[in-house]
Protein backbone atom coordinates (compact mmCIF):
# COMPACT_ATOMS: atom_id res chain seq x y z
CA UNK A 1 0.00 0.00 0.00
CA UNK A 2 1.37 3.32 -1.13
CA UNK A 3 -0.31 5.49 2.02
CA UNK A 4 0.56 8.44 3.60
CA UNK A 5 4.29 8.77 2.34
CA UNK A 6 5.24 11.59 4.68
CA UNK A 7 3.30 9.82 7.91
CA UNK A 8 5.09 9.97 10.97
CA UNK A 9 3.94 7.11 13.86
CA UNK A 10 4.01 7.93 17.38
CA UNK A 11 2.63 5.67 19.89
CA UNK A 12 1.36 8.18 22.53
CA UNK A 13 2.12 5.18 25.54
CA UNK A 14 4.78 2.46 25.97
CA UNK A 15 5.46 0.31 28.75
CA UNK A 16 8.06 -2.09 29.92
CA UNK A 17 8.02 -5.45 32.07
CA UNK A 18 11.23 -4.60 34.11
CA UNK A 19 14.10 -2.74 32.64
CA UNK A 20 13.84 -1.68 28.97
CA UNK A 21 16.31 -3.47 26.54
CA UNK A 22 14.82 -2.50 22.91
CA UNK A 23 12.02 -4.15 20.94
CA UNK A 24 11.32 -6.79 18.31
CA UNK A 25 12.49 -5.59 15.23
CA UNK A 26 9.95 -6.32 13.45
CA UNK A 27 8.53 -3.21 14.79
CA UNK A 28 10.65 -1.63 12.67
CA UNK A 29 7.94 -3.12 9.79
CA UNK A 30 4.89 -1.02 11.39
CA UNK A 31 7.36 2.31 10.33
CA UNK A 32 7.05 3.38 14.31
CA UNK A 33 9.21 6.84 14.67
CA UNK A 34 8.91 7.30 17.84
CA UNK A 35 6.67 6.66 21.65
CA UNK A 36 6.42 7.50 25.25
CA UNK A 37 8.40 5.61 27.45
CA UNK A 38 7.16 4.64 30.88
CA UNK A 39 10.34 5.15 32.32
CA UNK A 40 10.53 2.00 34.46
CA UNK A 41 10.10 1.55 38.10
CA UNK A 42 9.42 5.26 38.28
CA UNK A 43 6.50 4.57 40.74
CA UNK A 44 9.50 3.39 43.15
CA UNK A 45 10.63 6.87 43.60
CA UNK A 46 13.96 9.46 42.61
CA UNK A 47 16.69 6.94 42.64
CA UNK A 48 15.03 3.69 40.94
CA UNK A 49 13.88 6.76 37.84
CA UNK A 50 17.47 7.74 37.39
CA UNK A 51 18.92 4.51 36.97
CA UNK A 52 16.13 3.42 34.52
CA UNK A 53 16.59 6.74 32.62
CA UNK A 54 20.76 5.80 32.93
CA UNK A 55 20.02 2.13 31.56
CA UNK A 56 18.17 3.74 29.05
CA UNK A 57 20.95 6.08 27.83
CA UNK A 58 23.15 3.26 28.32
CA UNK A 59 20.87 1.17 25.28
CA UNK A 60 20.47 3.94 23.25
CA UNK A 61 24.44 4.78 22.84
CA UNK A 62 24.36 1.23 21.55
CA UNK A 63 24.68 1.61 17.33
CA UNK A 64 22.60 -1.28 16.68
CA UNK A 65 19.52 -0.57 18.90
CA UNK A 66 18.24 2.14 16.23
CA UNK A 67 16.99 4.03 19.57
CA UNK A 68 17.47 7.32 20.47
CA UNK A 69 16.52 9.86 23.32
CA UNK A 70 14.77 12.95 22.33
CA UNK A 71 14.77 15.78 23.97
CA UNK A 72 13.83 18.67 21.16
CA UNK A 73 11.09 18.57 18.52
CA UNK A 74 14.10 18.87 15.66
CA UNK A 75 16.00 15.60 16.77
CA UNK A 76 12.52 13.27 16.04
CA UNK A 77 12.26 14.96 12.60
CA UNK A 78 16.39 14.17 12.00
CA UNK A 79 16.30 10.81 13.41
CA UNK A 80 13.02 9.54 11.19
CA UNK A 81 15.37 10.92 9.01
CA UNK A 82 17.97 7.98 9.35
CA UNK A 83 15.64 5.44 10.13
CA UNK A 84 16.12 5.90 14.22
CA UNK A 85 13.24 5.54 16.15
CA UNK A 86 12.78 7.89 19.20
CA UNK A 87 11.66 7.50 22.56
CA UNK A 88 10.53 9.99 24.91
CA UNK A 89 10.93 9.72 28.43
CA UNK A 90 7.71 9.54 30.18
CA UNK A 91 6.37 9.47 34.26
CA UNK A 92 3.03 7.55 34.37
CA UNK A 93 3.64 8.02 37.89
CA UNK A 94 5.45 11.66 39.43
CA UNK A 95 6.52 9.50 42.11
CA UNK A 96 10.36 10.68 41.82
CA UNK A 97 9.17 14.69 42.11
CA UNK A 98 8.15 13.56 45.64
CA UNK A 99 6.98 17.19 46.61
CA UNK A 100 10.10 19.04 44.99
CA UNK A 101 9.39 21.75 42.02
CA UNK A 102 13.31 21.93 41.81
CA UNK A 103 13.24 17.71 40.83
CA UNK A 104 11.45 19.05 37.88
CA UNK A 105 14.18 21.02 36.47
CA UNK A 106 16.25 17.86 37.60
CA UNK A 107 14.44 15.26 35.18
CA UNK A 108 13.83 18.01 32.40
CA UNK A 109 17.63 18.00 32.28
CA UNK A 110 17.72 14.47 32.54
CA UNK A 111 15.58 14.01 29.58
CA UNK A 112 12.08 13.89 30.99
CA UNK A 113 9.48 15.60 28.16
CA UNK A 114 6.03 14.39 29.76
CA UNK A 115 4.97 13.68 33.01
CA UNK A 116 1.50 12.37 34.14
CA UNK A 117 -0.17 14.39 36.94
CA UNK A 118 -1.62 11.10 38.90
CA UNK A 119 -1.66 7.38 38.58
CA UNK A 120 -5.48 6.55 39.57
CA UNK A 121 -4.43 7.20 43.23
CA UNK A 122 -4.14 10.92 44.89
CA UNK A 123 -0.36 12.11 45.50
CA UNK A 124 1.42 15.39 45.90
CA UNK A 125 -0.40 16.88 42.78
CA UNK A 126 -3.83 15.82 42.53
CA UNK A 127 -6.68 13.25 42.65
CA UNK A 128 -6.31 10.24 40.50
CA UNK A 129 -8.92 8.11 38.35
CA UNK A 130 -10.23 5.79 41.50
CA UNK A 131 -10.21 7.84 44.26
CA UNK A 132 -13.75 7.56 45.74
CA UNK A 133 -13.58 11.29 46.73
CA UNK A 134 -12.22 13.80 43.81
CA UNK A 135 -10.44 16.51 45.67
CA UNK A 136 -8.89 17.45 42.45
CA UNK A 137 -5.83 19.77 41.67
CA UNK A 138 -3.90 20.45 45.00
CA UNK A 139 -2.02 23.85 45.24
CA UNK A 140 1.33 21.95 44.79
CA UNK A 141 0.28 20.29 41.95
CA UNK A 142 -0.87 23.51 40.33
CA UNK A 143 2.74 25.19 40.84
CA UNK A 144 4.03 22.14 39.22
CA UNK A 145 1.72 22.36 36.01
CA UNK A 146 3.03 26.15 35.52
CA UNK A 147 6.49 24.88 36.21
CA UNK A 148 6.14 22.27 33.62
CA UNK A 149 5.06 25.11 31.02
CA UNK A 150 8.05 27.31 32.03
CA UNK A 151 10.18 24.11 31.68
CA UNK A 152 8.98 22.40 28.25
CA UNK A 153 7.44 19.29 29.80
CA UNK A 154 3.94 18.09 28.29
CA UNK A 155 1.18 17.76 31.07
CA UNK A 156 -0.36 14.40 30.89
CA UNK A 157 -3.93 13.69 32.75
CA UNK A 158 -4.75 10.17 31.08
CA UNK A 159 -5.01 8.43 34.72
CA UNK A 160 -6.55 11.75 36.76
CA UNK A 161 -9.53 12.44 38.08
CA UNK A 162 -12.64 13.93 36.76
CA UNK A 163 -11.65 17.21 39.02
CA UNK A 164 -7.85 16.73 38.91
CA UNK A 165 -8.52 16.90 35.24
CA UNK A 166 -10.15 20.15 34.96
CA UNK A 167 -8.20 21.55 37.46
CA UNK A 168 -5.47 21.28 35.32
CA UNK A 169 -6.69 22.23 32.16
CA UNK A 170 -7.80 25.73 33.78
CA UNK A 171 -3.98 26.42 35.10
CA UNK A 172 -2.16 24.84 31.95
CA UNK A 173 -0.82 27.63 29.61
CA UNK A 174 0.03 24.93 27.18
CA UNK A 175 -1.73 22.00 25.34
CA UNK A 176 -2.30 18.91 28.15
CA UNK A 177 -2.89 15.39 26.70
CA UNK A 178 -4.83 12.09 27.40
CA UNK A 179 -1.62 10.24 26.07
CA UNK A 180 -3.96 6.87 26.61
CA UNK A 181 -7.55 6.98 27.78
CA UNK A 182 -10.71 6.61 25.70
CA UNK A 183 -14.59 7.75 25.72
CA UNK A 184 -16.42 7.45 29.06
CA UNK A 185 -19.82 7.66 26.69
CA UNK A 186 -18.65 4.09 24.75
CA UNK A 187 -17.21 2.26 28.00
CA UNK A 188 -18.38 3.74 31.36
CA UNK A 189 -14.30 3.51 33.45
CA UNK A 190 -12.88 5.74 35.71
CA UNK A 191 -10.33 5.80 33.12
CA UNK A 192 -12.08 7.14 30.59
CA UNK A 193 -13.47 11.10 29.76
CA UNK A 194 -16.38 12.49 29.38
CA UNK A 195 -17.65 15.08 26.92
CA UNK A 196 -16.94 18.31 28.77
CA UNK A 197 -13.22 17.25 29.45
CA UNK A 198 -12.80 16.06 25.59
CA UNK A 199 -14.26 19.11 24.84
CA UNK A 200 -11.98 21.94 26.80
CA UNK A 201 -9.15 19.27 26.20
CA UNK A 202 -10.14 20.75 21.94
CA UNK A 203 -10.54 24.27 23.53
CA UNK A 204 -6.90 23.65 24.86
CA UNK A 205 -5.56 22.55 21.17
CA UNK A 206 -4.43 19.45 23.57
CA UNK A 207 -4.78 15.42 21.89
CA UNK A 208 -6.08 11.80 23.51
CA UNK A 209 -4.27 9.08 22.56
CA UNK A 210 -7.31 6.02 21.84
CA UNK A 211 -6.33 2.89 23.54
CA UNK A 212 -7.15 -0.35 22.59
CA UNK A 213 -6.31 -1.78 26.20
CA UNK A 214 -9.42 -3.68 26.95
CA UNK A 215 -11.06 -2.64 30.60
CA UNK A 216 -11.31 1.57 28.24
CA UNK A 217 -11.74 -0.22 25.25
CA UNK A 218 -14.88 -2.42 25.70
CA UNK A 219 -18.46 -2.76 25.03
CA UNK A 220 -19.39 -4.16 28.57
CA UNK A 221 -22.83 -5.04 28.07
CA UNK A 222 -20.94 -7.58 25.61
CA UNK A 223 -18.94 -8.66 28.59
CA UNK A 224 -16.11 -9.90 25.82
CA UNK A 225 -12.55 -8.95 24.50
CA UNK A 226 -13.11 -5.56 22.39
CA UNK A 227 -12.69 -5.86 18.77
CA UNK A 228 -10.50 -3.28 15.99
CA UNK A 229 -14.50 -2.07 15.58
CA UNK A 230 -15.00 -1.47 19.66
CA UNK A 231 -11.62 0.76 19.06
CA UNK A 232 -12.31 2.24 16.30
CA UNK A 233 -15.72 3.74 17.16
CA UNK A 234 -14.00 4.92 19.82
CA UNK A 235 -12.12 7.09 17.59
CA UNK A 236 -14.97 8.06 15.61
CA UNK A 237 -17.00 9.36 18.71
CA UNK A 238 -13.84 11.47 19.34
CA UNK A 239 -13.69 12.79 15.77
CA UNK A 240 -17.07 13.40 15.79
CA UNK A 241 -17.47 15.18 18.98
CA UNK A 242 -14.33 17.40 18.89
CA UNK A 243 -12.65 16.79 15.57
CA UNK A 244 -9.70 14.82 13.88
CA UNK A 245 -7.07 17.15 15.08
CA UNK A 246 -7.07 16.07 18.40
CA UNK A 247 -6.81 12.65 18.46
CA UNK A 248 -3.69 10.19 18.29
CA UNK A 249 -3.15 6.47 19.31
CA UNK A 250 -1.39 5.49 22.80
CA UNK A 251 -0.96 1.33 22.54
CA UNK A 252 -0.57 0.95 26.18
CA UNK A 253 0.98 -1.90 25.68
CA UNK A 254 4.82 -3.39 25.51
CA UNK A 255 6.90 -3.35 22.18
CA UNK A 256 9.15 -6.54 23.12
CA UNK A 257 5.82 -8.79 23.36
CA UNK A 258 6.74 -9.09 26.91
CA UNK A 259 2.89 -10.02 29.01
CA UNK A 260 2.84 -7.72 31.56
CA UNK A 261 2.07 -10.69 33.97
CA UNK A 262 3.24 -8.38 37.39
CA UNK A 263 0.71 -5.46 36.03
CA UNK A 264 -2.00 -7.51 35.54
CA UNK A 265 -2.17 -8.93 38.95
CA UNK A 266 -1.63 -5.16 40.52
CA UNK A 267 -3.84 -3.89 38.67
CA UNK A 268 -6.00 -6.73 39.56
CA UNK A 269 -5.32 -5.79 43.42
CA UNK A 270 -5.12 -2.07 43.48
CA UNK A 271 -7.47 -1.13 41.37
CA UNK A 272 -11.08 -3.08 41.08
CA UNK A 273 -13.10 -0.42 39.87
CA UNK A 274 -11.25 -0.05 36.99
CA UNK A 275 -10.69 -3.90 35.79
CA UNK A 276 -12.74 -5.86 37.94
CA UNK A 277 -15.54 -6.59 35.26
CA UNK A 278 -13.31 -7.39 32.87
CA UNK A 279 -11.28 -9.57 34.48
CA UNK A 280 -14.31 -11.64 35.17
CA UNK A 281 -15.62 -11.70 32.12
CA UNK A 282 -13.19 -11.48 29.72
CA UNK A 283 -9.91 -12.87 31.60
CA UNK A 284 -6.39 -11.69 32.47
CA UNK A 285 -4.65 -14.09 29.78
CA UNK A 286 -2.40 -11.27 28.15
CA UNK A 287 -4.09 -12.44 24.76
CA UNK A 288 -7.13 -10.69 25.85
CA UNK A 289 -6.10 -7.75 27.06
CA UNK A 290 -5.77 -5.57 24.15
CA UNK A 291 -8.45 -5.29 20.92
CA UNK A 292 -8.52 -8.34 18.75
CA UNK A 293 -6.73 -6.77 15.87
CA UNK A 294 -4.87 -3.98 17.59
CA UNK A 295 -2.74 -5.02 20.12
CA UNK A 296 0.07 -2.42 19.51
CA UNK A 297 1.58 -0.34 17.10
CA UNK A 298 2.89 -3.75 15.12
CA UNK A 299 -0.58 -4.10 14.02
CA UNK A 300 -1.42 -0.41 13.14
CA UNK A 301 -1.83 -1.05 9.42
CA UNK A 302 -5.27 -2.90 10.81
CA UNK A 303 -6.33 0.51 12.25
CA UNK A 304 -5.30 2.49 9.11
CA UNK A 305 -7.49 0.28 6.71
CA UNK A 306 -10.56 0.28 9.37
CA UNK A 307 -10.28 3.92 9.09
CA UNK A 308 -10.12 3.53 5.52
CA UNK A 309 -12.64 1.50 5.07
CA UNK A 310 -15.10 4.12 7.76
CA UNK A 311 -14.03 6.74 4.92
CA UNK A 312 -11.36 8.91 6.63
CA UNK A 313 -9.30 10.85 4.17
CA UNK A 314 -5.16 9.88 4.35
CA UNK A 315 -3.95 13.79 5.66
CA UNK A 316 -6.79 12.89 8.63
CA UNK A 317 -5.15 9.39 8.78
CA UNK A 318 -1.80 10.93 9.41
CA UNK A 319 -2.82 13.42 11.99
CA UNK A 320 -3.98 10.22 14.12
CA UNK A 321 -0.95 8.34 13.55
CA UNK A 322 1.12 10.93 15.04
CA UNK A 323 1.29 14.86 13.61
CA UNK A 324 -1.49 15.92 16.19
CA UNK A 325 1.16 14.62 19.23
CA UNK A 326 4.19 16.36 17.01
CA UNK A 327 1.60 19.37 17.32
CA UNK A 328 1.91 19.23 20.75
CA UNK A 329 5.36 18.70 21.23
CA UNK A 330 6.67 21.14 18.54
CA UNK A 331 4.55 23.58 20.81
CA UNK A 332 5.02 22.53 23.99
CA UNK A 333 8.67 21.40 24.41
CA UNK A 334 11.68 23.84 24.53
Amino acid sequence: MNLLSERFILDGCIFTEGDFKGYQKNNFKSGLNGFFLTIPYSGLGFRAAAMSIAKIYNLSDEDNQNLKIVKQYNELIQFAKHDNTSIILTFQDPAPIENSIELLRVFYELGVRVIQLTYNKANYLGTGATETIDRGLTDFGKRAILEMNRLGIIVDLSHCSYRTTMDAMKISKDPVIFSHANVKAITNNPRNKTDEELKILKDLGGVIGISPWGPICWKEEKKVQPTLEDYLDHIDYVVNLIGIDHVGFGSDNTIDYSPDIRGTLEQALLYPTVVGKYNKYVGTDPGVRHAIGFKGVQEINNVINGLLNRGYKEKDISKFLGKNFLRIIKKVWK
